[in-house]
């Protein structure tokens, strides 16, 4: 069992790379293509009162925030057994960040089949604990209110969770991956459209990542 490790790695660190302009704008790019045609699409629209979902880890629930991304929560009478009365993503723990240490490296290309919308067997689900589904379960109720607030950010989330099946990514690196999910960081995708900021190296990657991925295939 690789168990996703949360604290900082020098070494890690040092592997990662500069990424060149071309690759960057490239990245920028494609960004703003997967934006574009969930727009066209229509978008992934918010409930528009409390609505409990379900996923193949178990249920979450979703209630309209002001403005922005919805707000997700699970509760223990959903996970008879958990920690925690009453979870909400605005919580600290309970973002990407607090949610994501829960669940082993290995879970981690289970959780983006069930985003991509895959059926999942008993066999992978029991894989995973209860407090893990309940972490799995708010991981795409999150994900998808991430949507809500930036069109196309659902593609670059799970290339990110898709990083951590590799045990060597740790659980903090994410918020490299994906800096939308930092603490401040909802204007981050419209910062770097108006030129404010630029996306870093591990941003970048995960971008390009996505496009050699099985469901990118047809649409990086």
């Amino acid at each position: 069992m690789a168990v996703q490790r949360t604290a900082g790695n020098a070494v890690a660190a040092a592997r990662v790379q500069r990424v060149t302009d071309e690759e960057r704008e490239k990245a920028n790019a494609r960004r703003e293509r997967w934006a574009k045609r969930a727009d066209k699409r229509g978008g992934t629209q918010p409930a528009a009162s409390f609505t409990t979902h379900q996923t193949p880890f178990g249920p979450y629930n979703e209630r309209p925030g002001r403005g922005g991304a919805p707000y997700i929560s699970s509760n223990r009478e959903q996970y008879p057994g958990t920690q925690g009365d009453d979870r909400y993503v605005r919580e600290g723990q309970n973002q990407f960040d607090g949610l994501i240490p829960t669940l082993d490296a290995e879970h981690f290309d289970i959780l983006v089949e069930a985003l991509k919308g895959g059926q999942l067997s008993e066999e992978q689900i029991d894989q995973l604990s209860d407090e893990q589904c309940r972490a799995a379960a708010m991981l795409i109720g999150i994900a998808k209110a991430e949507e809500v607030r930036e069109p196309g950010a659902i593609k670059h989330i799970r290339s990110a969770l898709r990083r951590q099946a590799n045990p060597e990514h740790e659980a903090p690196e994410f918020l490299n991956d994906f800096p939308q999910a930092r603490i401040g960081g909802a204007q981050h995708e419209k910062r770097v459209r108006s030129g404010k900021t630029r996306r870093a190296s591990p941003e970048v990657e995960t971008i390009l990542d996505a496009s050699s991925s099985s469901d990118e295939s047809m649409s990086d």
